[in-house]
């Protein structure tokens, strides 16, 4: 069980959110307007407790195994009672005049690869990531998975963004399926670490918001440190850029899997090369890394 301080600093954090934004970080992935997916639609948990705010905030906090074929909702007790409170009025809002639509064949958020939006960011299961893999389609033909639960990049792909028809399918029993080929894999371990190189705490992840270019922005902790981390794609679509900004004056080890790196701050790491690099950030001060491939 975390302790009651760290309860009470996360739902902290999320109730500074718009419940719009709370609900995509948390609750997207599993639910759809007015179509059954991976759980109820939002028409459907409306029904059930509109005039109940209380029963819909104990079920979140304490799910139990409802119906068969379909996961187990996880337990939302991390946002707290407040912020759970104004996602039920938001989606009392969402469904409000909507009726529910039968559960259509494929992909619900599936377009042509000619038509997808991007950037576009979709919270769904992702191969070779934890559960709480954040899929992101950036300008161009590249498109990366980062992992909210380790708070780091996993992998980048060119060409489609995701096929999740078979996650949606599944009821989320399955992975959704990438719609290009990975060009570049993060190394098996997280690869920024705060304060000591030695000092490998496990981050927590606080969220993101999108910018005005509709690219995400993730906030993260480290061994106290706090981040903020930016990924962009390079103009000629052969890397990317990510841009940190750190709180602290802090050492951030830097490691990759087939792909050269070029630091803000002067420090360089060849594409053969098999060990990663440190650079000494300072307090607050932008800096990036470009990893070509």
């Amino acid at each position: 069980m975390k302790p009651l301080y760290l309860l009470l600093a996360t739902a902290a954090l999320a109730a500074a959110d718009p419940p719009a934004q709370v609900f995509q970080m948390n609750c997207s992935a599993c639910h759809m307007v007015d179509q059954m997916v991976v759980g109820p639609s939002l028409v459907e948990i409306a029904g059930i407790y509109r005039n109940d705010p209380d029963g819909f905030v104990k079920w979140c906090v304490a799910p139990q195994h409802k119906r068969p074929g379909v996961i187990e909702m996880p337990s939302m007790a991390h946002l707290g009672e407040p912020v759970l409170r104004d996602i039920h009025k938001y989606i009392i809002a969402e469904a409000a005049g909507k009726k529910e639509q039968k559960k259509a064949e494929g992909d619900p958020f599936a377009v042509p690869d000619a038509q997808v939006k991007r950037p576009q960011v979709q919270r769904i299961f992702l191969p070779d990531a934890s559960p709480a893999a954040i899929a992101v389609a950036l300008p161009g033909d590249l498109s990366f998975c980062f992992d909210a639960s380790e708070c780091r990049l996993r992998y980048v792909w060119k060409g489609g963004f995701i096929d999740g028809w078979s996650y949606w399918k599944g009821n989320g029993s399955s992975l959704a399926k990438l719609g290009g080929e990975v060009v570049y894999k993060e190394a098996s371990y997280p690869v920024i670490t705060a304060g000591s190189a030695g000092n490998m705490m496990k981050p927590k992840f606080l969220g993101y918001r999108i910018g005005k270019d509709g690219i995400p922005t993730f906030r993260y902790q480290v061994a106290g440190a706090g981040f903020s981390e930016t990924i962009r794609p390079l103009p000629s679509g052969d890397g990317i850029v990510r841009e940190f900004t750190s709180d602290a004056g802090t050492l951030l080890v830097s490691s990759s899997d087939g792909a050269a790196i070029d630091s803000s701050t002067g420090e360089t790491r060849e594409k053969s090369a098999d060990t990663g690099f440190t650079v000494q950030s300072e307090q607050n001060k932008p800096f990036a890394l470009t990893y070509r491939w």
